[in-house]
């Protein structure tokens, strides 16, 4: 950049004694992420011109473009020229480095500075803004005799004044560079300039200079505001409670699924069912001989008949009493009774009994009979000590007193009911119960009943199974082992 320095230095010096006018103008143009670009006007008139070169396209500016500066000119007009510079910067930083080019380090512009700050807050309902704010020292009148050397002083001494004119220091030389060297600095902001110091007019503030003016500092703000953060921000949110939203929907919906699967067929009952058929298999692959160490009997059709208390004895004697009564009505009440989630009181009442709630109970209660041979094969069992467990679907109130009625409460070691552990026949709980107040393992005893489905449920604990009929009654088909009647049983064991 040394030719293009010493010709701008040599029109300088040149202008302590001549009429003549070069002005410069500075445009900053600073972009919203803080870059932008300097473009550098110098317009020099024919005079000023003359005094340097009688052929003005012959100047040389190519240690501009070395410095990475596009050069536009010089134009020629009328004996005068115009030249433009422009180089971009690519952050707020180096705009001080590209401005010390303009004369020198520390000539004209000093302190430059630009900050940009942003503020957002996801959770406002604000835009996002994006502040901006320059700053620089402006010295009017830089030291001339820094920008000399000895090609500018080889320069000078051919001009007529014959003398060096880096040292003119009079009152008159500055006079005219005061109206002979103009400044003009244009600084334009991303949006919404103000200043302090300069003049603003659509976003970029003005300054105007000449030459001997003192030294000034400048300042230029701006504000940005983009209301797309805050679009994508409520984006962001609004997507996120969408996420929450369907995850607890999820949540919801298994929970509800688990709720409403009726047991049995929940994957942890699937699960549980493997594991005991793995148990089971596990068992029966054991080398060791069964042992009868605990006889369970069904208290419905092998106790007392009928084996289906509800379709055979509870509907028709509630029907009779209340004939507008709903059977199905009738069947749910029931179920909700024998799991324990209502008392007998409220089962009478909701079937519209409930006035003589203690009437109907005790005739249905003793509408049930014996199965013929009990008491001797039960007296039998005890001389052979050989402890007998009842397993019914029925509440703990209907079960004592029937155990009472019957007179069973010596002979039956064990009554276990589907109210005390809130589950029927023919799932499993019953069994287990019986077990864990036993202390008995479950391949060591004997269940006998009349409902096959029981039957099947018993054998996938692992427990021996013989339906039971009377002499009377055809037995099913059934890979059960047939039991007819309390003699056949008792002929079996060869007691």
């Amino acid at each position: 950049m040394t030719r293009a320095r010493n010709v701008v230095a040599a029109v300088l010096m040149t202008l302590f004694a001549s009429s003549c006018q070069v002005d410069t103008t500075v445009d900053v143009a600073i972009e919203d992420d803080g870059s932008g670009q300097v473009t550098v006007t110098i317009a020099a008139d024919a005079t000023a011109v003359s005094l340097l070169t009688d052929d003005p396209a012959s100047l040389i500016f190519d240690d501009l473009t070395d410095a990475g500066w596009d050069v536009d000119g010089p134009v020629v007009d009328d004996g005068g020229i115009m030249l433009t510079a422009s180089k971009p910067f690519l952050s707020a930083n180096e705009l001080g480095w590209v401005l010390s080019e303009i004369l020198g380090d520390g000539l004209l512009f000093t302190d430059v500075s630009l900050e940009q700050e942003h503020d957002f807050s996801p959770i406002d309902l604000r835009p996002a803004t994006t502040s901006y704010a320059f700053a620089a020292t402006v010295d009017p009148m830089p030291n001339l005799e820094l920008l000399g050397d000895d090609g500018l002083a080889a320069l000078l001494d051919q001009q007529p004044l014959g003398r060096s004119l880096l040292r003119i220091e009079t009152d008159s030389g500055v006079s005219s560079l005061t109206t002979a060297l103009g400044l003009t600095l244009n600084v334009t902001m991303p949006s919404g300039a103000s200043s302090d110091t300069g003049e603003v007019a659509d976003d970029t503030a003005t300054w105007t200079f000449n030459y001997g003016d003192p030294v000034t500092q400048i300042d230029a703000r701006a504000s940005v505001d983009d209301i797309l953060p805050r679009v994508w921000a409520l984006i962001a949110i609004i997507a996120s409670i969408l996420f929450v939203l369907v995850v607890l929907s999820q949540i919801a919906t298994f929970v509800v699924g688990k709720l409403r699967t009726p047991k049995g067929r929940r994957r942890r009952d699937q699960r549980q069912r493997a594991q005991r058929a793995a148990t089971r298999e596990a068992e029966a692959n054991r080398p060791r001989r069964r042992l009868l160490r605990l006889l369970i009997v069904d208290v419905h059709g092998v106790i007392v008949r009928p084996s289906d208390p509800v379709e055979g004895l509870l509907i028709p004697l509630i029907t009779a009493e209340r004939p507008d009564t709903d059977p199905e009505r009738i069947r749910h009440q029931h179920r909700q009774l024998i799991l324990g989630r209502s008392s007998p009181e409220e089962f009478w009442s909701e079937v519209g009994l409930g006035p003589m709630a203690e009437e109907i109970e005790t005739r249905y209660l003793s509408s049930f009979r014996l199965v013929p041979g009990l008491h001797p094969f039960l007296d039998r069992m005890a001389t052979s000590r050989l402890p007998v467990a009842a397993i019914g679907n029925q509440p703990r109130v209907w079960g004592d007193r029937l155990r009472r009625m019957a007179s069973l409460e010596g002979s039956v070691t064990n009554w276990m009911v589907s109210g005390d552990v809130g589950s029927a026949l023919p799932e499993p709980a019953l069994f287990e119960a019986t077990r864990r107040t036993m202390s008995v393992d479950l391949y060591d005893c004997f269940y006998l009943s009349n409902n096959v489905q029981h039957l099947d449920a018993a054998r996938e604990l692992g427990i021996a199974t013989g339906l039971f009929v009377t002499s009377a009654e055809m037995a099913p088909e059934t890979d059960h082992t047939i039991v007819r009647g309390f003699d056949d049983l008792l002929r079996s064991r060869g007691a």
